[in-house]
């Protein structure tokens, strides 16, 4: 499901028709996020004193299923699609993931299994240090 709380796509319809063609070039392997990651304008970087440090927490209780992952980190160009792929690499399949960005945090909720099954202790630590490598950029 996609949200747009701030009516972009409506306000600029020309922009539904750019977004589908992303998304399609994307699927068909015609276009790499890396690429699109690359030409986003900069954003402006938080002070020093608001440099927000990455936290990552697990819980197995909060699903029948799935193991919620909570993140906490200072937000970037590319930081969601970097996570993504950090749970990828480690077999995680993505069940739910729950999004959320204010100013430079975001806070972004992801329920993840591993063959078909919640994580073991283990699995939690290094995925742990793969996602606080990916967030300290």
């Amino acid at each position: 499901m996609f949200a747009d709380p701030s009516r972009t796509l409506e306000l600029n319809p020309s922009e539904v028709d750019r977004l589908q063609s992303i998304l399609e070039r994307v699927l068909l392997g015609r276009l790499h996020v890396r690429e699109l990651l690359r030409s986003r304008p900069k954003p402006s970087l938080p002070s020093r004193r608001s440099a927000i440090a990455p936290k990552v927490s697990f819980d197995n209780e909060a699903s029948e299923t799935a193991t919620l992952v909570e993140l906490v980190a200072e937000d970037r160009p590319g930081l969601l699609y970097d996570v993504a792929s950090a749970l990828s690499n480690s077999g995680c399949n993505i069940e739910l993931v729950l999004v959320d960005t204010e100013a430079h945090k975001a806070m972004d909720v992801f329920y993840v299994s591993h063959a078909g099954r919640k994580l073991t202790e283990e699995h939690m630590r290094r995925l742990q240090a793969s996602l606080l490598a990916v967030c300290a950029g």
